[in-house]
């Protein structure tokens, strides 16, 4: 009589990369996943809502009606009118979808040339390392505002130049960050091996060395889109950010800062829905910044 082979133990492990544990970490965090959630709501209605509000209602976020004026909320308009008698929702949506792509935009372009200088740097070592990092320290000595005010006055004041000089200027700390994770990464076994058949030095970085510092890269990331939407908001709300007639929420709080002893709701909506926007950017990028950390696993 034989007896039946059982499966072993080992064959019953089932193994999980970093991604999905992290992924199975991150749902664990209510408080970052309501915030993913609040995130994607306002993603949306900014989206589509004035599609829909002018498709429903005729409302748009230029066309003005002097003679309504500014009018409180109602029925008619849940957010009021502003000053020129145009619909007050409608622009916060508007400017949401603003803010929230001038954020992401700037984040990506700082976060692609800090990764890249970063492991540049790291990886070249030596001289070539001392003399990229001092012109970081430079950069960061200066006032952050100061350089972006500046690259927005000689460059002009469009939404594209803006996110670019945000960018442009935000990278640094991105750069550091990575620079740390390739200088311990860059002596590794798979970099000796990838060395000693050849691989171009290009190659190295881009396929084997930024690929493993990508957590890192996504937790500063997370963390850079509420930092940029708050500094493209205060661009706004200086007159360098995007320009009238198309709103973002920092020029909407702008012009709700010179009326709210009149109109209130011209600032308390506009101001609400940034509130709201970066506190759960921030809660999503503290929850992603937990998951992705080996030290939180159980």
């Amino acid at each position: 009589m034989t007896a039946t082979a059982s499966p072993s133990a080992a064959s019953l492990v089932t193994g999980t990369s970093l991604w999905q544990d992290a992924w199975r970490r991150l749902r664990k965090n209510r408080l970052a996943v309501a915030s993913g959630v609040v995130i994607l709501f306002l993603a949306g209605a900014s989206l589509v809502g004035p599609a829909l509000i002018a498709a429903t209602w005729g409302y748009d976020y230029e066309t003005q009606d002097l003679a309504y004026g500014a009018r409180p909320p109602s029925w008619s308009h849940p957010f009021g009118t502003d000053f020129y008698g145009r619909d007050l929702l409608t622009r916060v949506l508007y400017g949401g979808r603003v803010s929230l792509t001038v954020g992401l935009l700037a984040a990506t372009v700082a976060a692609t040339i800090g990764t890249v200088y970063g492991a540049v740097a790291s990886y070249a070592g030596g001289l070539v390392d001392s003399v990229m990092m001092r012109a970081v320290d430079i950069l960061y000595a200066l006032p952050y505002m100061f350089l972006v005010i500046i690259l927005v006055t000689i460059l002009g004041k469009s939404l594209l130049l803006v996110f670019l000089a945000l960018g442009a200027v935000g990278w640094l700390l991105t750069a550091r960050i990575v620079r740390g994770q390739v200088m311990s990464l860059k002596e590794q076994d798979f970099v000796t091996a990838a060395r000693s058949l050849g691989t171009p030095a290009s190659d190295i970085i881009f396929r084997h060395l930024i690929p493993n510092t990508l957590g890192p890269v996504i937790v500063t990331f997370t963390l850079t889109v509420p930092s940029m939407i708050l500094q493209e908001a205060f661009l706004s709300f200086l007159g360098l950010g995007v320009q009238a007639p198309r709103p973002s929420l920092g020029a909407l709080i702008n012009d709700g800062a010179n009326q709210m002893l009149v109109f209130w709701w011209t600032l308390a909506f506009p101001g609400g829905v940034m509130a709201l926007m970066l506190f759960a950017l921030n809660f999503l990028g503290d929850g992603v910044r937990d998951a992705l950390d080996p030290k939180m696993k159980r």
